[in-house]
């Protein structure tokens, strides 16, 4: 009788253990902003899992999720905010959020969806950001990104309909655990092995390919392009390591200011 009462205890036990397991699903979601702000590369943060992904230039993303988790939403022009996932988003396995502008800036945002179908409407205030750069969201973002190991990942069934995609610590085909090997021998040697010529160590780093696939500029453009970002905010400090994916973020900013002004 002892014997079964210790294998009924043993599996309650582990029935209560992996039902305290939360249980997750990939979702569809996409960012709408007002006319004329841009969806395109909103960082889509899950505080619990410490994964995200980011939007393409419709504001479509895909991300894992369960419920009570946190999004964080960084994007560019606006304040940050957080979406606590709830049944209805797990459920529709779809997530809409609204962005609407608003004049007044809160400390902290946490909403919720207003509906069983995942829909998240969020008054947020517009940050400034200057066209030379994007400080604001590179300051958001690199607590969040650059302390995670990079371990950013699409999911298996994921369309890599546009050229972002994250996968195996990959953001615009580029592995990030790779990327600065040619910049820093040594980490903890103390050193400042970042050379002066920023130019000529960005064009060491990315091959034409880089340039012409995810930023799509032409061969003739390039080098005109890495001056132009310079000119624009492109330091020393996006070289230093931790900095991968602000680097990434802000070429891929600034090579659509430099089309633009074509």
């Amino acid at each position: 009788m002892k014997m079964k009462l210790s294998l009924l205890f043993i599996c309650f036990t582990i029935s209560f253990s992996f039902a305290q397991i939360t249980s997750r699903v990939m979702i569809d979601g996409r960012v709408s902003a007002p006319i004329g702000d841009d969806v395109e590369g909103v960082v889509v943060y899950n505080l619990t899992t410490k994964k995200g992904t980011i939007t393409d230039d419709k504001g479509n993303f895909r991300i894992s999720v369960g419920t009570n988790d946190k999004l964080e939403v960084i994007a560019m022009q606006y304040q940050k905010f957080v979406v606590l996932i709830d049944k209805g988003v797990l459920n529709n396995r779809r997530l809409n959020i609204f962005l609407n502008e608003s004049v007044n800036l809160l400390e902290e945002v946490i909403v919720t969806p207003y509906d069983l179908l995942g829909n998240v409407s969020i008054d947020v205030k517009k940050i400034g950001v200057s066209e030379s750069g994007i400080d604001e969201v590179a300051k958001l973002t690199t607590d969040r990104i650059n302390d995670t190991d990079y371990d950013w990942t699409a999911d298996e069934l994921s369309e890599l309909e546009n050229k972002v995609f994250l996968e195996d610590r990959m953001i615009y085909g580029l592995n990030f655990v790779n990327l600065f090997k040619v910049v820093f021998k040594n980490k903890d040697n103390g050193e400042d092995n970042v050379p002066a010529d920023i130019d000529v160590k960005v064009r060491k780093m990315y091959n034409d390919e880089f340039f012409k696939t995810n930023l799509a500029l032409e061969m003739d453009q390039i080098n005109d392009f890495i001056f132009f970002a310079e000119e624009n905010g492109l330091d020393k400090s996006y070289l230093e390591e931790g900095n991968e994916l602000n680097l990434i973020e802000f070429l891929v900013s600034q090579s659509k200011v430099y089309k633009d002004r074509k």
